[in-house]
């Protein structure tokens, strides 16, 4: 008998599989902003008081192959600055002062000819002044018996006189009250002070006009609201509001709701706002 032998032979089939890894296309390289470092410029985030310069140095400059084409600079927001440019690097310096803000955040952009955008900020908080705050003053004209009508604020506090009594302390009459009849207006309320030479109203020895210390407040009409100026809370705008290209010696024709600004004799700052206007 014949022996079949089935021989099943196995073959192994090694199958290699190679991964290809795909080559990842290389991030966009945006420019970059700078600021210049200088003690006379702002760098970084700063405080600083109302009105205060500030400068800026910004230094854009390009990835090593995208030309710069636009560079804008932002305050709270607002476009300051819409330049467009073609170049590899930007200087610009530019200088500014600090508003009645809390905070101004100026930011600076510029973008490249390939899309590629850089942004920086820097915050600006303000360093404001505290202030003296006075509740209502009843202020008598020169007719008015009961009402004292000067008024001073010497070491930054609210006192009154009468005429006679301010004759003993004419170097702290910052202002005084009175009406009269002029420009076609009858009963004309108005604020002055001994240095605005006013005549013809206060009578005897003690008046102003025979002074030998006229201090000098100077007023400015503001636009600001009776709801603005309760909401005051710092120098800021106390300082914002004095505008010395419209100052003048008197404030007259006083009507309810008005803001005025002052400047003392002593440099010092305020506004008022009349909340009644009573006959003479």
């Amino acid at each position: 008998m014949k022996r079949i032998f089935a021989i099943l032979s196995l073959v192994l089939i090694s199958t290699t599989i190679i991964f290809i890894a795909c080559k990842k296309t290389d991030d966009p390289v945006p420019p970059t902003i700078s600021f210049k470092q200088s003690a006379d410029y702002v760098s970084a985030n700063a405080t600083a008081k109302y009105g205060d310069t500030l400068n800026f140095g910004i230094s854009a400059k390009y990835n090593g192959n995208d030309n710069l084409v636009k560079f804008q600079i932002f305050a709270n927001g607002n476009q300051m600055l819409d330049s467009t440019i073609n170049t590899q690097n930007f200087i610009f310096d530019f200088y500014t002062v600090k508003s009645i803000f809390d905070k101004e955040v100026w930011k600076f952009v510029t973008k490249d000819i390939a899309g590629n955008t850089k942004t920086d900020s820097i915050v600006i908080t303000g360093n404001f002044g505290q202030i003296n705050s006075y509740g209502a003053v009843t202020i008598g004209t020169q007719s008015n018996t009961t009402a004292k009508g000067f008024l001073s604020f010497s070491k930054s506090t609210e006192t009154q006189y009468s005429q006679d009594e301010a004759f003993n302390h004419q170097a702290d009459i910052d202002m005084f009250c009175f009406y009269e009849n002029t420009d076609g207006h009858v009963n004309l309320m108005t604020l002055a002070a001994p240095g605005s030479n006013i005549k013809g109203i206060f009578t005897g020895a003690s008046a102003p006009t025979n002074y030998t210390t006229k201090n000098l407040t100077f007023f400015v009409k503001t636009t600001l609201t009776a709801t603005q100026f309760d909401a005051i809370q710092n120098d800021a705008i106390i300082l914002a509001s004095y505008d010395p290209k419209n100052q003048y010696k008197k404030a007259n024709l006083l009507t309810v709701g008005q803001v005025y600004a002052f400047q003392l004799q002593s440099g010092k700052k305020g506004l008022y706002k009349v909340t009644a206007v009573d006959g003479t």
